[in-house]
């Protein structure tokens, strides 16, 4: 099912929300290759009425030697090397030439999987977040599964996970 642990999540005064998933295709599995009409689905499934910004925590496996958490894909991450890249467009070039019809941003904060997140990416997030709901952009807070590293920002900004459905 796309977007995959679909999470909303409030602030504490509640004045604004954002939501948490995982990243595209990750209902298939943790390894599975996914191609662009899955991505396609899990766009068309993210919340919200307006604009959207999709803020990726998407990097690597394991530290710096890890495989790149866009090799699944028909685009490449922040991260990736040339060799990884192989004339690939952006994660956020692929998405301006799909023509959908909801104006979608990219912020791509490349994090390590199964690592802490340093403080200053934290700090970086959450100015992003805070930003584009200035915007009244809808926040899309992704990584790998859906709920470590998302969670971990949500906890640094103090938000509260909705238990009402996104």
């Amino acid at each position: 099912m796309e977007p995959y642990r679909l999470r909303r999540w409030r602030s504490r005064t509640g004045n604004f929300s954002i939501h948490t998933c995982g990243r595209p295709g990750r209902s298939k599995g943790p390894d599975a290759p996914v191609g662009d009409e899955v991505v396609d689905k899990w766009i068309k499934g993210l919340p919200g009425d307006g604009g959207i910004a999709i803020i990726s925590l998407l990097g690597r496996k394991n530290g710096p030697n890890g495989d790149s958490e866009f090799k699944f894909y028909s685009f490449h991450g922040r991260w990736d090397s040339p060799s990884e890249c192989r004339s690939r467009p952006s994660f956020g070039e692929w998405i301006n030439g799909r023509g959908f019809i909801r104006s979608i941003e990219v912020i791509e904060h490349p994090t390590f999987d199964f690592k802490p997140i340093p403080d200053e990416t934290l700090d970086a997030v959450s100015k992003d977040i805070y930003r584009v709901l200035d915007q009244k952009l809808s926040v899309i807070l992704i990584d790998s599964g859906g709920q470590t590293r998302t969670g971990r920002v949500c906890a640094f900004m103090n938000f509260l996970e909705d238990s009402a459905k996104p």
